[in-house]
């Protein structure tokens, strides 16, 4: 649906996408917002607007050189645009380039058992005029990034690029090309190289990978490029087939059948018997048709091999004992290995294997992370599979992400399970007030603890409850659910935000802005909408307490989700760990620096989500309403966002007042969740019908995935 420009008479215009009149105190609100002298163009309303505090949930406010402090967080930070990334295709591209792209394209990732694989990801602008580090790595590779972009350790953790020390080990991304063209890829969890093509088929880009009857499945490359792995290039075929193949085209090729192509094909055959590899292909190929041929002419083959077992021992004797073969022998005890990676001789296999594993198994190393003065956009991927990247300087790196997960399995592993998950998950996160009893060791080290002591003052008091509320979800609309799509796929979700801590930050800010405007006469038409000015010191604290609140729900989210999967794999999987089909995590209480219209202005999310071009975001629906997964249409007059879920039609006590346990009984008919007083105040009909608040907003974003609920939770 179109926007509708309202009818208010304010300094800059308010567009809605509500599709309904707004209420006496909803347009009073906005009039308040849309009055500001600071704020630029126009003021945008989501399909689920509804009061707030100060300005309208569901709004979204551009603003030049001032903010309000109406919501908490900003995005993963990320790259300079002349960062390369390697592609699957052979090629590394500037990320400002693959962000110009506007499609996919495939990357290289690391799993969580340090398994490199090729995945799908996208690219995009980030942020404006970012502040940088440079990170300065022991094979002389520098990377320009923003402090807060994570770097994935050895291990498989994250560690901001600021945090890193020097001697901290990065995962390595090694590549090479080898003599026959093929881009080869070590593997971190075993030092062996690997073909890309396999590691591109074995990643599941190319479907099934099929067998075929007494053949060897082999990938032909359909426009002969050997390091061009693009999936689209890709086709499984029999060896022998693939050989005919071959043979086909040099039978129409005349170039194909001169005799230096045929010096040259020889000679490659030669160096290619040579090697382990090619002695163990073409021995198994020569067996074969030795068998074949002992089939089909017995008793000529039985003539032939007469009399070889004594000749080939003799041959040996002789040979071993000659002083040609003496020195063979002591040739191959003293033979040099060379190490693919730093070129170092190695005696035995043996001893490269150990020298592989004790001097490159924990690479790249930091040397320096320094603070520059310079400031430039930057741009980050998003790998919606694994949630990281490959650069070709030789490490991984985390992606912007967005957080709902996609599963391996399938409704019918939830039978009989859905009140045993629920209740575990219940015992596992804590709602509502309560926090942790015990702080488990990943919160411990999270490492912006150290950054507590720089917050506002109002919350130094704070630590130790932020700390045991690290991995809780909290109140009022907050939930944790397990869904199904339309194709049966069980789906992860939750939402959550930055606990008390974060509003509390927010509110000893917004405490600040109220005696600023007192001091200096500023009449605000409402007190809630106190502000601050660019370049003020005041600004500064603010946009740093924001960052860190921000980084703290993300990891809030994170310590959930990871609980949360563990429990469904328990029920589903007999505890095996399973790798996601796709992740998605947003922010939807944040503000931002972007560009819009030409301009540089600061957007405040409040109650939206952020919707430009490729961006996934989530659209949850009330306990027992759909929920939706989607991507971003990248809609201007919206500042590019859309809404956050289905926004209410009645204020909690309202709620409470109109509907009986009855109601929330029947309207949560088949979601295994709390049936009681205690959520009455979030029962379905309290909310805007969730389709109607999508048709509204059909041309900010396109639907991915349906999602109806089967467990919910409620804060």
């Amino acid at each position: 649906m179109p926007y509708e420009k309202l009818e208010i008479s304010t300094p800059a215009p308010i567009l809605s996408w509500a599709n309904h009149a707004l209420g006496a105190e909803e347009t009073k609100m906005a009039k308040n917002v849309a009055s500001l002298p600071f704020v630029f163009k126009h003021v945008a309303l989501m399909p689920d607007v509804h009061l707030g505090k100060g300005a309208l949930v569901g709004s979204v406010i551009a603003t030049k050189e001032a903010i309000m402090p109406a919501a908490v967080g900003v995005d993963i930070g990320c790259f300079t645009g002349d960062t390369l990334v390697p592609l699957a295709d052979g090629k590394s591209y500037p990320i400002k380039e693959l962000a110009n792209w506007k499609q996919d394209f495939i990357v290289y990732s690391c799993t969580q058992t340090t398994r490199i694989a090729a995945a799908k990801a996208t690219a995009r602008l980030t942020r404006h005029n970012a502040e940088l580090v440079k990170v300065i790595l022991d094979n002389g590779e520098e990377i320009k990034c923003t402090p807060d972009h994570e770097f994935m350790l050895r291990d498989g953790t994250y560690r901001e690029a600021s945090e890193l020390k020097a001697g901290t080990s990065l995962m390595p991304f090694y590549s090479k090309v080898n003599k026959d063209g093929y881009i080869l890829i070590q593997q971190p969890y075993s030092g062996k190289w690997q073909k890309a093509h396999w590691i591109i088929a074995r990643s599941g880009l190319l479907g099934k990978v099929p067998s075929f009857k007494e053949q060897r499945t082999v990938i032909h490359h359909k426009n002969f490029e050997q390091a061009d792995n693009r999936p689209e290039n890709l086709e499984f075929m029999g060896d022998k087939d693939h050989s005919a193949y071959h043979r086909s085209l040099v039978e129409r090729n005349n170039h194909w059948q001169s005799s230096e192509f045929e010096s040259k094909r020889k000679q490659a055959l030669a160096a290619k018997s040579s090697t382990p590899d090619g002695h163990k292909y073409y021995s198994e190929r020569g067996t074969k048709n030795i068998i074949q041929y002992m089939q089909e002419r017995p008793a000529h083959f039985k003539a032939s091999v007469s009399g070889n077992g004594e000749r080939g021992k003799q041959y040996l004797t002789k040979y071993n004992t000659s002083e040609k073969g003496r020195a063979k022998s002591k040739e191959i005890a003293n033979r040099l290995y060379t190490c693919e990676t730093c070129g170092s001789p190695i005696q035995t296999p043996i001893g490269l294997h150990n020298h592989r594993k004790n001097q490159h198994g924990y690479n790249h190393k930091v040397i320096a992370v320094i603070h520059l003065q310079e400031k430039q956009d930057v741009y980050c991927l998003t790998v919606p599979e694994y949630g990281n990247f490959a650069l070709s300087a030789g490490v991984f790196v985390h992606n912007c992400g967005m957080m709902a997960i996609k599963t391996p399995f399938t409704a019918d592993k939830l039978e009989g399970k859905l009140k045993k998950i629920r209740l575990e998950i219940e015992a596992a996160i804590p709602v509502g007030f309560n926090e942790n009893k015990e702080v488990e060791k990943a919160v411990t080290n999270w490492q912006h603890w150290d950054e507590f002591k720089e917050l506002h003052p109002g919350v130094q008091h704070l630590e130790s409850k932020a700390m045991k509320q690290l991995g809780s979800l909290g109140g009022g609309n907050h939930f944790i659910e397990v869904c199904i799509d339309t194709e049966n796929q069980v789906w992860l979700m939750l939402h959550s935000g930055s606990r008390n801590i974060g509003n509390m930050l927010a509110q000893n800010h917004i405490g600040t802005g109220k005696e600023l405007a007192k001091l200096a006469n500023i009449r605000l038409a409402d007190p809630d909408l106190a502000y601050f000015v660019a370049g003020t010191p005041e600004f500064a604290a603010y946009w740093n307490d924001l960052q860190w609140a921000q980084n703290y729900a993300r990891f809030n989210r994170d310590v959930m989700m990871s609980r949360f999967k563990r429990i469904v794999e328990k029920h589903l999987a007999g505890g095996k760990q399973t790798k996601p089909l796709l992740s998605v995590n947003c922010h939807h209480n944040y503000a931002e620096k972007e560009v819009h219209f030409g301009e540089e202005v600061y957007v405040t999310r409040k109650g939206a989500v952020r919707a430009r071009e490729e961006d996934y975001g989530i659209i949850p629906g009330s306990m027992g309403a759909k929920s939706f997964i989607v991507k971003g249409k990248g809609n201007h007059d919206s500042y590019c966002s859309c809404s956050h879920g289905a926004g209410r039609l009645m204020s909690r006590n309202k709620a409470k007042l109109n509907f009986s346990l009855d109601d929330l009984i029947q309207q949560t008919n088949g979601v295994e969740c709390r049936k009681d007083e205690g959520v009455l105040d979030e029962i379905p009909g309290a909310y805007k019908p969730i389709d109607e608040v999508m048709n509204n907003q059909s041309d900010l974003v396109e639907v991915v995935a349906t999602l109806k609920q089967v467990v919910c939770i409620k804060g």
